[in-house]
């Protein structure tokens, strides 16, 4: 057997053993305990300052899809059983990590003595890339405890269970609304406008103001718990009937059909992503975990629960790819050059052979650069970041045909009128993203992937030569400078994996420049 196939019949095997773990055989209250146990741990490894790359959003996250994919039983679930399946739960963060890799062909697996070697296969510095322009759009400056919220936790007696009054609920949604502007506002790349339909005659913006009660809550649950030290306390949760008099009065503006609407694409069923929705459902009640709640990823979480809705995934689609005309606002920055969008590509027998979707052209040295643009949600997760790869892939493909036809003459592009023949060119092919970097090395020949986000840092270009020499020679971060690649190790059932990991400095800066 091969070892990529060996090491992910050991990662299947050792899968299996979570089923057997006796904390399944609890009720259905078990929700509760695996949630307060994980977020108790989560506790321990804040006040003990250690710092783990260990995604505790992603572990909360798979102890929900567990409780609802395994069969309740009777009986209460004890903090030992707790225990185990959230460990289990945080390893299986780590066997994700190596699953996808392997069967994304990321990663190149060795078998020695027993145990597995894997290593980068793809270069890993497109990935770095990535962390550095993320790190660098993180807002700075955010709001903090307003003095109504800081004077309201100080009297609280720690073991209390009420709810803040108005004023001190009104000051976190405030402050919450605040940090959702000032994350969308980073985002190099542009952010969904407030008006931007998600569908049932709602609004991004409609949205908008009922996460900010949401996050506003929890944010206001987080705060005060590392306040009074008790971390562990920072699940809330509240019955439906509740949650929707706080909506009311917290956000009259926006109709009690599209607060309903909100909740129920926020609320985590099978078959649901609960990183994009997070609310817990139990009986009549919801739980609020704040780590699944950032306002970080506000415009990713409207847009996938948007799309998971009936007929969402379409409309979201094309109201997306309406957002790529941010690309040939940015090509035309540069000196020299015209740019056309959606430039038809017809076959000589007048049927259509597609289009190009931006295509910048210096006239005085005939150079072009043609970009196919695709604009996915914001990957959250790394089974989303493969995703995006996919998307990168397919469209490298797309556009090699197209231009196959071109070359061939079995087709012409309808140039706008004073450009240069198309056969006069010298062209370049690329895959434009909004974020990513391509990683994957793309299947055909003399085609690129940037991101738009990576352009942009930049800054402008001085003539289309050197944006050209931008794509297809990029500046990337330098391993042993801006990164280190350091080997980790994870029991996976009896062996060991040994297995290259990313190292980022956090001293020493980067960002691309032209050349």
């Amino acid at each position: 057997m091969k070892p990529e196939l060996d090491l992910l019949d050991t990662i299947a095997s050792a899968r299996d053993q979570v089923r057997s773990l006796r904390g399944w055989d609890s009720g259905p209250e078990r929700i509760y305990d695996l949630l307060r146990t994980a977020t108790k741990l989560r506790a321990m490894e804040i006040s003990a300052g250690m710092m783990t790359d260990l995604p505790w959003e992603s572990v909360l996250a798979q102890l929900v899809v567990w409780h609802h994919d395994y069969p309740v039983g009777t009986g209460t679930c004890s903090e030992k059983d707790a225990t185990e399946i959230v460990l289990a739960a945080a390893a299986a963060q780590r066997l994700d990590l190596v699953e996808t890799g392997v069967r994304s062909g990321a990663y190149q697996v060795r078998m020695t003595r027993g145990d597995f070697r894997i290593r980068h296969r793809w270069n890993a510095s497109a990935e770095v890339a990535d962390m550095f322009l993320e790190r660098d759009a993180t807002p700075t400056g955010l709001p903090e405890l307003s003095e109504t919220e800081r004077r309201w936790i100080s009297t609280r007696p720690v073991d209390s269970r009420t709810s803040p009054p108005p004023e001190v609920l009104r000051a976190a949604v405030q402050r919450a609304s605040t940090t959702i502007e000032a994350y969308r506002q980073s985002v190099p790349e542009g952010q969904v406008p407030d008006s931007f339909p998600l569908g049932g005659g709602m609004t991004a913006g409609d949205m908008i103001s009922v996460l900010a009660v949401i996050m506003g809550i929890a944010s206001l649950c987080e705060q005060t718990a590392h306040r009074l030290s008790r971390l562990e306390t920072t699940l809330f949760h509240l019955t439906d009937t509740r949650l929707m008099a706080v909506l009311a009065e917290m956000c009259p503006d926006v109709s009690e059909a599209h607060h309903a609407l909100v909740v129920e694409r926020l609320t985590y069923r099978t078959g649901r992503s609960c990183r994009t929705s997070p609310l817990i459902r139990h009986g009549d009640v919801l739980i609020v975990c704040p780590p699944l709640v950032t306002p970080r990823a506000v415009d990713p979480l409207m847009l996938r629960s948007a799309a998971h809705a009936s007929g969402g995934f379409g409309r979201i689609g094309r109201e997306q790819g309406e957002r790529a005309a941010a690309w040939a606002a940015w090509l035309r920055t540069t000196p020299g050059t015209m740019v056309a969008e959606r430039v038809p590509v017809v076959r000589t027998d007048g049927r259509s052979a597609g289009d190009l979707d931006v295509v910048v052209v210096d006239p005085g040295r005939r150079r072009a650069l043609c970009l196919e643009i695709k604009w996915p949600i914001e990957a959250l997760s790394l089974h989303e970041v493969m995703k995006v790869e996919n998307w990168v892939t397919s469209a490298a493909r797309q556009l090699d045909r197209v231009r196959g036809e071109l070359r061939a003459a079995r087709a012409a592009a309808e140039l706008p009128a004073g450009w240069p023949p198309f056969d006069a060119i010298d062209w370049t092919w690329c895959v434009g993203t909004p974020q990513q970097l391509g990683l994957r090395p793309l299947p055909v020949p003399d085609m690129h992937a940037t991101s738009l986000r990576y352009v942009q840092a930049l800054g402008t270009p001085p003539d289309l030569d050197a944006l050209v020499t931008a794509l297809t020679r990029p500046d990337l971060p330098t391993e042993g400078l801006h990164y280190n690649v350091v080997k980790r190790s994870l029991p996976v059932g009896r062996c060991q994996v040994h297995m290259d990991a990313l190292q980022v400095s956090p001293i020493v800066g980067w960002r691309p420049r032209f050349r």
